[in-house]
């Protein structure tokens, strides 16, 4: 840390003052200031790997925004809690943390919106891609009218609210659209929106230079200007479709009404005649084709091709209950995180979709209270399928739109496969199937791979489907006939879950000189030895081949894995220096030995030095744009893969390190500590000038959902900052069994058990801080949201002695209460673990007497439903226990933020810990540490 600059005035808060803090800090990271404008139009996504892809945000079409409406490549954090990062599973964190994340910036963007708009109006917004030359200009013109407004209207300047709000812009202030105009085009161009005109630019990383791709008084319509949230190009350049009237249904799905703009001919005109923008949206998700420019799209939960002269209906029988195309609740939650289902084959003559029948889901109903003008609560219905309960039946089928057939690859209780099984395909039963992942394999149409688990995730099957010609080889040409075959299968033998995701990269296919192909394909798979690795995967008729690509006690993020077919290079990012880095590496697949070349692109020569990135490829991979996350200040800078040398800055945060200089900031230590025979990372987050003679209050911030990882090398700032800085906390991140990115036998362990192991980690991280001269050992509390929220529950009730108090925010209290997917791949079903879902439970309540607990949800949670809370409340009110206080937030969902929801949550949190803590409000002495030399008194 930088010598301090500020001096420490003590200081006695009273409610008032203390309130007035929390709305300072809550109002600047809101960004309610009246500041220069820059209005974002416009999730992913949040993987530490961003491949620029079809409908993402850097994506070849170039996006304003992800599906789910955020913008990306934000501040990570404000005062939510921190994002941690997933190892593989599907844990509840974007269930919590990465939803507060998503949420937090669409709420941000939304007001920003509001604040910039010309007159109000939306089809008035600025667009926040800049170019280079505008960035400095605008960075320093919001830092200027941040201090000013601050100095003005408090005379203070405090640290953590001005520093969130400088960080938030900067990084709002840019972000990049790498896209890949037209494959014959030459690699890295993006895409930009004119602040004066808010015309859509296309510009060259090479020359700069700009081409208008749609002029704004082009999209004129009857009642004034299109207002478009995002927009993608065709893959010939010919067409654009642009998003209006967008509507959030569930995390990444939403409805829409579509546009096409002609731009040769400077034509628009609707998608679908019925969806208009006068209209309700109807379109729930559309995608070009990946050449050319025909559409394939889902309206009504059916699935439709055009090529903007006709279209052609797929499906018929979409309903309430049969989604075609699309994910149902649970499969956009909990295995695919995206609002899509179905895969344009590469030379656009297939589709391959999923078919998901819930109809023997149970319903369950959310009641809406604040409803106008109606004197009875409204409900939202939605088949939620919860553990032991039905799961939606899956089945995929490939439809080609040249013979205009459908196959159908797997089987359900009344249909047989339409493809020939090979010798030795196996396939698991529909109420017994998950589809995890479906790619294809192939330049053409000839093989598409698919895995599947059983319903408990600890058995996989990956299937290969062959379309072959009428001569029997196969094909791009002739009448098709198939044939699925299984080429590999998977059981843990550590005891563990299936770690599922979308891994399986194509790479090559070769016709052998018996007529019969081979197919290689790159994957993230365990070892053998409990890490997760890259594979080439080579598949010939009735053979499969594993050649391991890399190896050792370190894990390849699995989404993070980027294959540049032309160059024959391999790109991804690995923990090999440390669990708590992540650095870039290559290596070269053209090598007879590919490991041999693996090489670091972003490892310091110091070891001594950390570094935490992330990075995203442009479609072709030929460039990247690197962001550098932590520890120090973040930046974000583009790269070319053929010249090292080529590098263009887009955020170096220069006015942010400025101004840090004149203020001071909580410290960060990184600690490794033992529970029992095991060992845990934590990171200690330290009040400004500590001193360890002096007797601090802790407070553990906890998550440890399985695969989870908070613990990390991240610059992050957040409520813990102000907690730090204003109120002299020690703030304790640990990250126990369960956790990810330290290989399988760290995670598995919690498998049939959830809360058991976790409780006894988080009880003996209690215990070490409790024995530190420098920790005051009566005032250590514990809280954690969702997955955290379930074991802040569980520590309070294991009656340590150690946590004061407990601050629970929409807990799991029940695993029965949760869903299918998501709880049996960790709990088994409670048929096959009765005894273990009972213990995992929230049932004794001996230990909430002997600690202050607050229990606090949305009564709209669509994720954890409120029925865990509730049922804890019984459990409390039985007991007679009285020291603790709910807090229910009416109609916010799992993020808490309907109606100034989130803004109350963070004032009821630091409340609870100060009357905890120290007692009555004012009775503490707090030191500031966030003020100005020059200023006045304490507000």
């Amino acid at each position: 840390m930088h010598t301090p600059s500020i001096p420490l005035q003590p200081i006695t808060p009273s409610t008032q003052t203390l309130d007035a803090y929390v709305d300072r800090y809550l109002t600047i990271v809101d960004s309610r200031y009246n500041i220069p404008s820059f209005s974002p139009d416009s999730s992913p996504t949040n993987t530490h790997t961003e491949r620029l892809s079809e409908d993402s945000i850097l994506s070849s079409d170039g996006e304003l925004e992800n599906d789910n409406g955020t913008t990306p490549n934000m501040m990570r954090k404000a005062y939510y809690d921190p994002v941690m990062e997933n190892d593989d599973d599907q844990d509840l964190h974007h269930n919590s943390y990465k939803e507060q994340e998503d949420e937090e910036q669409e709420r941000l963007v939304n007001d920003m919106d509001d604040l910039n708009s010309h007159d109000g109006s939306s089809t008035d917004k600025k667009v926040m891609l800049n170019s280079v030359c505008q960035e400095e200009e605008t960075v320093g013109e919001l830092t200027d009218a941040i201090v000013i407004s601050l100095s003005q209207e408090y005379g203070r300047r405090w640290l953590c609210f001005l520093f969130l709000a400088v960080l938030l812009i900067s990084w709002l202030t840019w972000t990049i659209i790498v896209n890949n105009m037209n494959p014959g085009q030459t690699d890295g161009a993006f895409t930009l929106t004119d602040r004066e005109t808010h015309n859509i630019l296309m510009r060259s990383l090479n020359d700069e230079k700009d081409q208008v791709i749609l002029d704004s008084a082009d999209l004129l319509l009857a009642h004034g200007p299109l207002a478009i949230s995002h927009y993608t190009l065709s893959k010939d350049s010919q067409y654009m479709m642009l998003w209006t009237n967008k509507t959030d249904v569930w995390r990444y799905s939403s409805l829409a009404n579509i546009y096409v703009y002609d731009r040769d001919n400077k034509l628009l005109f609707p998608l679908v005649n019925t969806s208009t923008v006068e209209k309700e949206p109807k379109v729930s998700y559309a995608t070009w084709s990946p050449i050319g420019h025909q559409i394939a799209y889902v309206m009504n939960n059916n699935l439709y091709v055009t090529d903007l002269h006709a279209h052609s209906q797929i499906t018929f029988d979409g309903s309430a209950t049969i989604f075609n195309g699309i994910p149902d609740w649970v499969y956009e939650e909990e295995i695919l995180n995206d609002n899509y289902a179905l895969w344009w084959s590469p030379d656009a003559t297939h589709l391959a979709y999923l078919r998901l029948d819930e109809t023997d889901v149970p319903e369950l109903h959310l009641p809406i209270y604040t409803t106008d003008n109606d004197s009875y609560p409204d409900e939202i219905s939605l088949r939620y399928p919860k553990a032991g309960a039905a799961n939606p039946l899956a089945s995929l089928f490939v439809y080609s739109l040249e013979q205009k057939t459908t196959m159908m690859l797997t089987s359900n209780s009344t249909s047989t496969p339409t493809v020939t099984a090979e010798k030795g395909h196996r396939d698991f039963d529909d109420i017994d199937r998950i589809i995890t992942d479906v790619h294809w394999a192939t330049d053409s149409h000839t093989h598409l791979l698919f895995k599947q688990t059983n319903r408990i995730q600890d058995k996989q099957f990956t299937n290969l489907l062959t379309i072959t010609d009428a001569n029997g080889t196969a094909s791009p040409h002739g009448k098709p006939s198939a044939s699925v075959g299984t080429v590999h299968d998977y059981i843990p033998t550590d005891g563990g879950w299936i770690d599922s995701g979308k891994t399986m990269i194509f790479f090559g296919q070769y016709l052998n000189s018996d007529g019969t192909w081979q197919v290689d394909y790159i994957d993230v798979a365990a070892d053998g030895n409990g890490f997760m690795h890259l594979a080439m995967i080579s598949v010939g008729k009735q053979t499969t081949q594993v050649r391991w690509l890399t190896s050792g006690d370190w894990e390849v993020e699995s989404e993070s894995v980027t294959v540049d077919r032309k160059r024959e290079l391999l790109h991804f990012l690995s923990t090999e220096r440390s669990p708590l880095e992540r650095h870039l590496y290559t290596l070269s697949l053209s090598d007879d030995d590919p490991a041999a070349t693996r090489t670091c692109l972003t490892c310091p020569d110091d070891p001594d030095t950390h570094a935490y990135y992330r990075v995203s490829f442009s479609p072709l991979a030929g460039y990247y744009v690197l962001y550098y996350d932590g520890p120090e200040i973040p930046t974000t800078r583009v790269k070319k893969v053929d010249d090292p040398s080529f590098e263009v800055y887009l955020q170096k945060n220069e006015p942010l390190q400025k101004l840090l200089l004149k203020y001071e900031l909580p410290g960060k230590r990184m600690v490794n500590i033992k529970s029992g025979s095991s060992d845990m990372n934590a990171v200690e987050l330290l009040p400004p000038n500590f001193d360890a003679k002096e007797k601090y209050p802790v407070l553990f911030q906890i998550y440890g959902g399985p695969g989870s990882q908070m613990v990390t090398y991240e610059f992050q700032l957040d409520w813990h900052t102000f907690l730090a800085s204003k109120l002299q906390y020690i703030v304790v991140t640990v990250d126990g069994r369960g956790t990810g990115f330290r290989g399988r036998n760290y995670r598995v362990g919690v498998r049939g058990r959830l809360g058991e192991l976790e409780t006894i980690d988080y009880t003996n991280a209690a215990r070490h801080w409790a024995g530190l001269d420098y920790v005051d050992q009566a005032r250590i509390s514990i809280w954690g949201w969702s997955y955290g929220g379930f074991l802040t529950s569980k520590c309070i009730e294991a009656n340590s002695g150690l946590f004061s108090a407990g601050l629970a925010v929409a807990p799991v209290t029940d695993w029965r209460f949760y869903d299918s997917i998501y709880t049996e791949r960790y709990m088994l079903t409670p048929q096959l673990n009765p005894q273990g879902y009972v213990s995992s439970a929230v049932n004794n309540m001996t230990g909430f007497a002997n600690s202050k607990f607050l229990l606090v949800h949305g009564t709209a949670d669509d994720n954890v439903h409120f029925q865990n809370t509730a049922t804890l409340v019984d459990k409390l009110t039985k007991a007679s226990i009285h020291s603790y206080k709910v807090q229910f937030y009416t109609d916010s969902d799992h993020l808490i933020n309907h109606n100034n929801a989130n803004a109350n949550l963070y004032h009821l949190l630091t409340d609870f810990l100060w009357e905890r803590t120290f007692g009555q409000l004012g009775d503490f002495q707090v030191l500031s540490v966030l003020e100005t030399t020059d200023s006045g008194t304490s507000p």
